[in-house]
């Protein structure tokens, strides 16, 4: 079997890692540019265990997955505990993160409530009157995007895989409903599988087969603030869903993101080429009521210079989870898209999933919740998956808690 994964972002070189990793025939990854160049370089790289259906199993896999590349590869990834504050603003929230904590003590994870007073030491920017208690997890922490895209590509490289940079895909090969290959900027390339893993343009490659995938572009951003005084490196990142707000250290200066409302949604054939390590124009008007709320709880953000603004688009779902599995009714035709801005955390259990559907092993995560085909034809309306995508942003984040 030869398989091809399109994509040299995180998601594409852990499937291509997993694959190599099983020893499924052999395995080709074709990036248009460089590793990382699409939208996993802008990444916020954190990653939280929580008790929810995204989170919990596939997080407990991604801590496992980062030992193996450094056991089994050599490979390193950036990773740093740091635990991460949960701050919750409301009743409803409190209460959600009272349940975390209850199964968190089941499961033998460390995690516990804290005062203010305390939150305030590991974080010395947070205004203590700002918060009532704040619950702190302990199994989680963040990571450089870059480095974990080259540990799985190198390790996939030592399983056996081939790696092909500056080769861009045009189409996707199909005679009757079997995969033959693809056709690139080298020329056609046969396969019997094929992965398609390219973020943005995973559904304008796949429309000319008739598959309008159900997702769509958002842009979606954070800060980095100078912030005095500056943070140590292992200070906890925190997350305050009733604000739509995260945030981290990030070299000494803050990290403040947001998951807005009415998230603006782009077309991601508008995308100037090459859309290589390349961002958006910051939007000041979008951010501001956000970053005010983030002011209140951390008052110094208020005089604090912003070094960089990060604007990259993400592509969303309706429902908030990705895009994983066979589509289409095509044999050997896979895809693995859509991350909804969590590609770092889903990356080895994405992997994983890819590898077992393609053995046609007992998968070791549940594919349904995965299914592309999930919503039908309504990928095909736009004004509807416009419109879909634009609220998920947000309300995914607060209902979620993610």
């Amino acid at each position: 079997m030869k398989c091809i994964v399109v994509g040299g972002g995180v998601i594409g070189t852990s499937i291509a890692w997993h694959l190599a990793t099983r020893g499924i025939g052999d395995v080709v990854l074709l990036e248009r540019d460089r590793l990382g160049s699409g939208t996993t370089w802008h990444s916020a790289g954190n990653i939280t265990w929580k008790p929810s259906r995204d989170h919990d199993a596939p997080i407990l896999y991604a801590m496992e997955t980062l030992g193996r590349l450094r056991s089994e590869a050599g490979q390193e990834t950036g990773w740093l505990k740091t635990g991460r504050m949960f701050i919750p603003r409301s009743p409803d929230t409190r209460r959600n993160f009272d349940g975390f904590d209850g199964v968190a003590r089941e499961r033998g994870i460390e995690a516990r409530w804290i005062e203010p007073k305390e939150a305030a030491k590991l974080n010395p920017l947070l205004e203590p009157a700002a918060v009532d208690v704040i619950w702190l997890n302990s199994l989680s922490g963040r990571l450089n995007p870059a480095d974990l895209t080259a540990a799985y590509a190198n390790a996939a490289r030592l399983a056996g895989a081939t790696i092909r940079e500056n080769v861009e895909i045009s189409n996707v090969c199909v005679t009757g409903a079997r995969i033959t290959g693809v056709e690139t900027s080298d020329g056609v390339l046969s396969a019997d599988t094929v992965v398609v893993a390219a973020g943005l343009w995973s559904r304008p490659l796949l429309e000319p087969l008739g598959l309008p995938l159900a997702q769509w572009a958002c842009e979606h951003f954070y800060v980095i603030a100078e912030v005095s005084p500056r943070l140590a490196r292992e200070t906890p990142s925190f997350v305050a869903p009733d604000d739509l707000l995260y945030g981290r250290e990030e070299v000494g200066r803050f990290m403040v993101g947001c998951f807005d409302e009415n998230a603006k949604t782009l077309d991601p054939a508008s995308l100037p080429k090459p859309f290589s390590f390349t961002l958006l124009p910051p939007d000041w008007d979008k951010i501001a009521p956000y970053f005010e709320r983030a002011i209140g709880l951390f008052p110094a953000l208020a005089e604090a210079p912003i070094r960089h603004f990060v604007n990259g688009p993400e592509s969303f779902t309706p429902d908030g989870l990705p895009l994983i599995g066979r589509i289409g009714g095509i044999d050997g035709l896979f895809v693995a898209t859509a991350m909804n801005s969590t590609g770092v955390t889903w990356s080895a259990m994405t992997g994983a999933l890819i590898a077992d559907l393609i053995a046609d092993a007992k998968p070791r995560f549940d594919p349904r919740p995965y299914d592309p085909s999930r919503f039908g034809d309504k990928g095909r309306d736009l004004a509807w998956l416009r419109e879909k995508v634009s609220a998920v942003v947000s309300l995914g984040y607060r209902n979620q808690n993610r």
